[in-house]
């Protein structure tokens, strides 16, 4: 009867055994790895992407800002050229008032008066002159109360003056009107 000894192939399939299962065990470790390594590096490549992306858009909206406030200058320094044009526009309808209103007072002015200062604030007028009496003042108020450019003609004062060297008395005056606009 021949004898085998069967304990040895036992510990040969056991060890191949042993060995197949480390190798899977090595194989699943390193499939592991990899899949993390794989997993890391899909998620670190999306925050590049990411980052990339804000920071794109960062500068857009920094360049965004600096057009904003360029816009907002055009805007301020239109509404001053729209408020100097305006101007422009109200003196170039108004340049001839003065002569005119200086035209109509000089025709409507007697021949025995003389207008010795003429101020204007806003649309008040104060003349101040000399005439020879009292009725070529209140002649030279009717007129000027009669006229478009005259309203609410007023005597403020008129005091009787005596110029040296003369023996004729004149009649200082101070008028006041509201110019019409």
């Amino acid at each position: 009867m021949i004898r085998i000894n069967l304990l040895m192939a036992r510990a040969v399939r056991r060890k191949a055994g042993l060995r197949r299962e480390v190798s899977i065990l090595i194989f699943v470790l390193v499939l592991v790895f990899l899949l993390v390594g794989l997993v890391q590096w899909v998620y670190v490549n999306q925050t590049r992407a990411l980052q990339r992306q804000i920071d794109d858009r960062k500068v857009k909206l920094e360049t965004l800002r600096a057009q904003k406030r360029q816009i907002e200058k055009y805007k301020a320094d239109m509404n001053i050229l729209e408020k100097k044009l305006a101007i422009i526009n109200q003196l170039k309808k108004n340049k001839g008032r003065p002569v005119r209103i200086l035209d109509e007072l000089s025709t409507r002015m007697p021949e025995k008066m003389c207008l010795r200062s003429l101020k204007k604030k806003g649309a008040q007028l104060e003349l101040e002159g000399w005439a020879l009496s009292d009725e070529v003042i209140a002649n030279f108020m009717t007129s000027l109360q009669s006229s478009k450019y005259f309203r609410g003609v007023e005597l403020i004062v008129t005091e009787r003056f005596k110029p040296k060297e003369t023996e004729i008395n004149i009649k200082k005056f101070i008028i006041t009107s509201t110019v019409v606009q």
